[in-house]
């Protein structure tokens, strides 16, 4: 039996305010980089890889800590955050002025943004980073660095949530999601265990 540990979180407050932020490569704040590093202090574990998004925002924080605790850190273009397309850096209440935008909220694994990324291909993309992870990293405690999108991709599909279950997340910024994945057999067969160990969406 070979247990891994991943500890998925979110990037602190980027620069840019509240817009449609998908591929667009904004930075840090400073109170960003602040939230990430108080959410690690609290975790409070000490991982033997880094995963992380190729974007700034999440890149920036990443190589911080692989750089602090001299950690291996990977970057996977899989977990990038969803393509808003004609909505990309654009202000979200600007958007909400001249269109809906409920499907969003309402029907999400059935969204796609004008000349964005369906919803659907992104929990496609995400699902291969976390199978290549599981292979690459079994039995080990990895923390995977991302967005919000990404990480609801992955609980919706590893806890099997309704897509309005996956909506209702709470994941500010610098939230964080664990799961255990216990790789077994049985009978001959190989089995897999993908268990929530916890959940810290409070705001820093």
């Amino acid at each position: 039996m070979i247990t891994t540990y991943i500890d998925i979180i979110r990037h602190g407050e980027p620069v840019g305010g509240r817009v449609f932020r998908g591929r667009t490569d904004h930075c840090l704040t400073e109170r960003g980089s602040q939230q990430f590093q108080q959410r690690i202090e609290r975790l409070g574990q000490r991982w033997q890889h880094i995963v992380s998004s190729p974007l700034l925002r999440c890149k920036q924080s990443a190589q911080w800590l692989a750089n602090t605790q001299n950690i291996p850190l990977s970057i996977e273009a899989n977990l990038a955050e969803i393509h808003f397309g004609e909505w990309e850096n654009q202000l979200v209440d600007a958007v909400m002025a001249e269109q809906s935008i409920s499907q969003m909220w309402q029907d999400p694994m059935n969204f796609c943004a004008p000349q964005g990324e369906p919803t659907a291909a992104l929990q496609q993309r995400v699902l291969v980073a976390w199978q290549q992870l599981l292979k690459t990293h079994q039995g080990q405690r990895v923390l995977v660095v991302t967005h919000g999108g990404v990480i609801r991709m992955l609980a919706q599909h590893l806890l099997e949530l309704t897509a309005n279950g996956m909506s209702k997340l709470s994941l500010p910024y610098a939230a964080v999601i664990s799961f255990k994945v216990i790789d077994s057999e049985y009978e001959g067969q190989a089995q897999q265990w993908v268990s929530l160990e916890g959940m810290d969406g409070t705001e820093l």
